[in-house]
């Protein structure tokens, strides 16, 4: 692709610094972005000539007037790190514009990445060419400066495009949060007003408001592993709570959607503790409900809830198939169920279930684990600090 600009490309007259380079042959080094930008594969919409050379002018530009500015040993390093300084400069760069520019079009992280590459090559390529057998005390320092210009520029697309996913998330995010969770409720509302009222019998009823939980139950995966993905942490609000009444609430709720479950219930000792009570309920459903989609048909399941000095044990038990034990650590994973309970319908058919219940005790600093044998059966269990060290700092 580059032999075509660079036949013939040799410079005649007197040695050119890089900078004056870039500036005087922005045509050529650009029609060679172009020729390559045109060729990667992406899932987005196809881009014209101009959109695929939108900012790259620019970014030439900039990179020649920074190589024409004096630079300290802690300069040169921050910016091969991709750490310049960004004081005083109030207006986006070229590097974060083409950033924005290129998520909008549909170019993954990766195919940007690879036009940097190509630029880069582009312009070393046509000099060397342009110099023949010349050399220069200064090339080196000019070839240095020059990569560093472009290890900057990276570093701001990829922070720019990353921000751009994260912001384009959370407004997903939100939009499931509000647009769907509160359509579904009035679904839930309005079924059980025309129960009552006579118009809609209770065995049409029940489908409905099955329909409109699972629904709802899989939204909340939805958000829950998005937000566990972006912030790397789930977030939470710790409160002064007791396991047992919260518990107790969670169990009702689950009887009345498995009424044929048998549910053998144990609770010793202090169960006070410091905890985000409805994303403690979340991972009490999920285990419940886990525990009934996989357990035998006919056996009970059983609960445990322990009083263990500065933590307090939840586990959750049934009899069943045993998960082999290259899957006890897979099944945690997003999207993953095991080999063997891939065999078997999810109850919310994403694979997220155990996967946002381990999000959850890692973000009250706590553990979640499984054992499983074929005398004993499978038990998952939590193990709950009492306090949170949040909530220690924001009180004192």
């Amino acid at each position: 692709m580059l032999a075509r600009h660079i036949a013939g490309f040799k410079h005649e007259g007197p040695a050119m610094r890089l900078s004056d380079f870039i500036r005087e042959h922005a045509d050529q080094i650009l029609a060679t972005w172009d020729e390559f930008a045109a060729t990667v594969a992406h899932g987005g919409k196809e881009l014209d000539q101009k959109a695929l050379r939108d900012h790259a002018g620019q970014i030439l530009l900039a990179i020649a007037a920074d190589l024409e500015q004096p630079q300290s040993n802690a300069q040169q390093i921050a910016k091969s790190r991709g750490e310049a300084s960004r004081e005083g400069q109030a207006e986006d760069t070229a590097a974060e514009t083409h950033a924005d520019t290129r998520i909008v079009a549909g170019f993954a992280i990766d195919a940007m990445l690879t036009e940097y590459r190509a630029l880069r090559a582009s312009v070393l390529r046509l000099w060397s060419a342009s110099k023949g057998d010349e050399t220069h005390a200064d090339e080196l320092d000019q070839l240095m400066r020059f990569n560093e210009a472009i290890d900057q520029a990276i570093t701001e697309s990829v922070a720019r495009y990353t921000e751009q996913v994260q912001r384009y998330t959370n407004l997903f995010m939100g939009m499931l949060g509000h647009d769907i969770r509160n359509p579904l409720g009035t679904i839930t509302m309005s079924t059980e007003v025309l129960a009552r009222s006579g118009q809609l019998q209770r065995k049409a009823l029940d489908p409905i408001v099955n329909s409109a939980r699972r629904i709802q139950s899989i939204v909340e995966l939805i958000v829950d592993f998005s937000r566990a993905q972006s912030n790397g942490v789930m977030p939470i609000s710790a409160r002064p709570s007791n396991l047992r009444p919260l518990f107790d609430s969670v169990l009702a709720e689950t009887q009345v959607r498995h009424p044929s479950i048998e549910f053998l219930l144990r609770a010793e000792g202090n169960l006070d503790g410091v905890w985000d009570e409805a994303r403690l309920a979340q991972l009490m459903s999920n285990l419940l409900e886990n525990a009934i989609s996989y357990g035998a048909r006919g056996q009970p399941v059983a609960v445990t809830l322990m009083d263990e000095g500065p933590n307090v044990t939840f586990s959750v038990h049934n009899f069943g198939n045993v998960i082999p034990a290259h899957d006890r650590e897979r099944i945690f994973e997003p999207r993953s169920r095991g080999s063997l309970l891939d065999k078997q319908k999810a109850p919310n058919g994403l694979g997220l279930g155990l996967y946002i219940c381990r999000e959850i005790m890692r973000a009250h600093n706590g553990t979640l684990s499984v054992r499983s044998t074929a005398d004993e059966g499978t038990t998952f269990l939590t193990r709950l600090p009492r306090k949170q060290p949040e909530f220690q700092t924001a009180s004192s």
